[in-house]
């Protein structure tokens, strides 16, 4: 699997389908899942509204819904915390397999994701990099090609540099 680093927004990423890093409500309000309701528009939140019926979703599970106005065939919703907007190292890992897993089904050779948990969950960048690294080297899937989109030209870099290291430690 080849993955790489965009520079950008994640509604601009080069791939077939998207992750968002979101709550266990689907909300859409902030980060990720605000870009993609923004440039969607309201029928991925409409769609994201049918999925949860109200209730709350597990933390690390992911959830596919249309794309709505983006280029996409599809957005990956990814549960990336709790309702508190707690996560850890075991739920963005979750958040990659099950990511990979919906994708799989679908038949999607690329795929872009956030570095889930670092928004409100606030878990360390580098460490959330790593265990993304981990949990995409550690996968069986189909997926060839996994795009990581960030929004900050500092932050690319260091992304760069850490899944270099992380390739060059194994």
């Amino acid at each position: 699997m080849e993955i790489s680093v965009f520079e950008g927004d994640l509604t601009d990423a080069p791939a077939e389908a998207i992750c968002t890093s979101t709550n266990p409500r689907l909300s859409l309000m902030m980060g990720s899942g605000g870009a993609v309701r923004e440039r969607g528009g309201f029928e991925v939140l409409r769609a994201c509204e049918q999925i949860t019926g109200g209730k709350l979703l597990p933390p690390g599970s992911a959830h596919v819904t249309t794309a709505g106005a983006l280029p996409f065939k599809a957005v990956i919703h990814c549960v990336a915390g709790t309702e508190t907007h707690l996560t850890s190292a075991a739920i963005i890992q979750a958040c990659v397999r099950n990511a990979l897993a919906r994708a799989d089904a679908a038949g999607y050779a690329t795929v872009a994701m956030p570095v889930f948990g670092t928004g409100h969950g606030r878990f360390p960048f580098e460490r959330a990099l790593q265990t993304i690294d981990e949990a995409l080297r550690s996968a069986s899937t189909s997926v060839q090609r996994v795009v990581i989109a960030i929004n900050d030209s500092a932050r690319a870099e260091s992304a760069r540099r850490v899944l270099r290291g992380a390739r060059s430690s194994r």
